[in-house]
């Protein structure tokens, strides 16, 4: 058998070590094209799982933890029974809305019940808040001060309790 050159084994390890770097290190998700901490966050309307129209710009005065969801997202759903733990131990004049994206009120409603969903919910099935949002991927969330500014855009899932009391305590009036 014969030997391979010692160049051609080191390209192999750098490009094997090179591969497991971008993996390990990675960025985060982005979204694209977001909006910046400080902008004014778009305001839109929406349909409550009830039927009633509603303005985002209702909530100001209040800190919004604003979360866009589906119930087909695996990320979505392994984040909601985080986000309902902190929704029950939330401090005053914060709310978390989530707005379900593409579906319908049946589909969520029936999303809720199962996992015992207490915040509020709002209905996106156009897609327009979300695009209004610039979002690309789902879960995306989007703390928003009293006086209607991001605090930041938050691509993807929210590991754990503490991260979204954290985001909670953050917009907190």
């Amino acid at each position: 058998m014969k030997e391979w050159p010692k160049w051609t084994t080191l390209i192999v390890i750098v490009v094997i070590g090179a591969a497991l770097m971008y993996t390990l290190f990675q960025p985060q998700p982005k979204l694209a094209n977001s909006l910046k901490p400080g902008d004014a966050a778009p305001d839109f309307t929406s349909i409550t799982l009830e039927g009633a129209s509603i303005k985002l710009s209702d909530y100001r005065g209040k800190g919004v933890l604003l979360n866009f969801w589906a119930s087909w997202c695996t990320p979505c759903v392994d984040e909601m029974p985080r986000m309902n733990k902190a929704y029950r131990s939330k401090a005053s004049n914060v709310e978390i809305i989530a707005v379900n994206v593409g579906e319908s009120r049946g589909t969520a409603r029936e999303f809720l019940t199962t996992l015992g969903i207490d915040f509020p919910v709002w209905l996106d099935p156009s897609g327009e808040a979300a695009q209004s949002y610039k979002v690309k991927g789902l879960p995306a969330t989007f703390p928003i001060d009293k006086q209607g500014r991001l605090v930041k855009a938050v691509a993807g899932e929210l590991p754990d309790d503490k991260t979204i009391v954290e985001y909670l305590k953050s917009i907190e009036p």
